[in-house]
């Protein structure tokens, strides 16, 4: 969480607090010993050595086939006992980020809640990303990281930043810090060069504007990804059918596609600008309507 002080031409961020940065340590100290861990568990589970069987050689494909078992049967409680431990590595970075928050929302006037729920809104739709990468890249792995304690990790902190947005609505916390920073403009009138201050108002409102615009263009993607998605979907014939699509079909899934890599790049620009509720639908919304696209064409059946 980056914190906020006065200066000539109102506030600005400033590096993070030193709690903060302890806090960050301890997670990513935390994430380290969890991957050196499952490294370290898959160096207990037995080797399967690459035989260059010929064809004819059906002994060979049976004692690759008997090492392969006995890799698996051996892999099983390792996985069994490293997914136990995923838990608690799980639980202790959200204890740790429980306790940076706070710490965030106890040393911060209410007036900054709604920017601390939004950072927090923000990491997790990153840590989000980062999980499904993870989980993609060490699919098919003897040992892979459990979908559950990973996956639980972005959802809390969506869950919390989205309960905090809501509250700071209802308790308008927003309006408050508004009129604070009016108050406070105004009692620095005085003191303020009048060219430095337009200056951050007009880097400011630039910033806004381009976040507004790529909200706009990463909705519409969306929503045409969504919008093609669903008309080729329900042209398709059903899998346990011999029928075919109709013709005019044929580029809508490309379509599909063309837009949903549109609209996942405006969703990373409006994230960068911490518009991360947008960001959330389009990098959400994009690989589902995709995926039902795939699934339609009975790519998994």
């Amino acid at each position: 969480m980056r914190e906020r002080v006065p200066t000539s031409n109102g506030s600005r961020s400033r590096a993070p607090s030193r709690y903060t940065v302890a806090c960050l340590a301890l997670c990513a100290l935390i994430l380290i010993i969890a991957g050196v861990d499952l490294v370290h568990s898959e160096t207990r589970l037995p080797d399967v050595t690459s035989h260059a069987c010929r064809p004819d050689d059906a002994s060979c494909f049976n004692a690759q086939l008997s090492e392969r078992l006995a890799h698996d049967r051996a892999a099983e409680p390792v996985q069994d006992q490293y997914d136990s431990r995923a838990w608690v590595y799980a639980f202790a970075i959200l204890a740790i980020g429980a306790v940076a928050t706070g710490f965030s929302l106890r040393s911060n006037p209410q007036t900054e809640w709604p920017r601390i729920f939004t950072d927090l809104g923000a990491v997790g739709v990153w840590l989000g990303i980062g999980s499904i990468v993870l989980l993609l890249a060490t699919d098919g792995n003897s040992l892979t990281p459990p979908p559950a304690p990973v996956l639980m990790l972005p959802v809390v902190l969506l869950v919390a930043a989205a309960a905090g947005t809501l509250l700071g609505r209802s308790e308008g916390w927003a309006k408050q810090s508004q009129v604070d920073g009016v108050r406070e403009r105004v009692v620095q009138v005085g003191r303020l060069a009048i060219h430095i201050g337009t200056a951050g108002q007009a880097r400011r409102s630039r910033l806004e504007e381009l976040a507004r615009w790529l909200s706009a263009v990463a909705l519409g993607l969306t929503g045409l990804t969504c919008l093609f998605a669903l008309i080729f979907v329900l042209a398709q014939p059903g899998c346990d059918t011999n029928g075919s699509p109709p013709d005019w079909t044929n580029p809508i899934d490309s379509i599909a596609a063309v837009t949903s890599i549109g609209a996942m790049a405006a969703a990373v620009g409006v994230l960068i600008l911490r518009r991360w509720l947008v960001a959330l639908v389009s990098l959400v919304a994009c690989p589902l309507a995709l995926l039902f696209v795939l699934a339609s064409t009975c790519a998994f059946y």
